[in-house]
């Protein structure tokens, strides 16, 4: 870690990062977050949490805090990102859906595809809800929304996804 040889080490921090670590890396991944741009948002993620120890190891939702400061750090190169449209390696999306959920590497690659046609808020809302099995509260802690308003994007981002699969095989919903 740049600059990390300069932080405190905090008890119970090791543990904390063994557990949340990959959990950031598959959010961020999830975001559109491309190899190099993951791994230093999720450094930064890290290293801000190491920092901030003392007060985030008693904090009541660790992963919504982590999130948010992920999508802070990552927020001007995922826009960028995302205009370009250029996807990760398809054969890291393992990280993003488990590999014995019998999905395709070719579906999940759709997925991702259709994720990022969706809004932004929606996008992050249902990764959120979805792909990282976080309720509503959290989710809504994490984007810095009410929970209802978290509810509605889910429910907006699951029709939209519905009718992107609808109109690709020439149905209706």
């Amino acid at each position: 870690m740049t600059g990390s040889e300069h932080l405190p080490t905090a008890a119970g921090f090791e543990s904390f990062f063994m557990n949340y670590e990959p959990r950031l890396r598959r959010y961020l991944f999830a975001r559109g977050a491309r190899n190099d741009v993951l791994e230093a948002a999720a450094e930064a993620t890290m290293e801000e949490a190491l920092r901030c120890w003392n007060r985030l190891k008693n904090h009541p939702n660790p992963q919504a805090w982590l999130f948010k400061v992920a999508a802070q750090r990552h927020a001007n190169s995922y826009k960028e990102h995302l205009r370009r449209t250029e996807l990760t390696d398809p054969g890291a999306f393992d990280r993003l859906l488990d590999t014995d959920t019998g999905i395709s590497c070719d579906e999940r690659l759709d997925l991702l595809r259709k994720l990022r046609r969706l809004p932004e808020q929606q996008r992050e809302a249902l990764v959120l809800f979805w792909l990282l099995d976080m309720p509503y509260e959290q989710v809504a802690e994490a984007m810095g929304v009410q929970a209802s308003t978290a509810r509605a994007h889910v429910t907006r981002a699951r029709s939209r996804l519905a009718q992107m699969y609808a109109d690709e095989e020439g149905g209706c919903t």
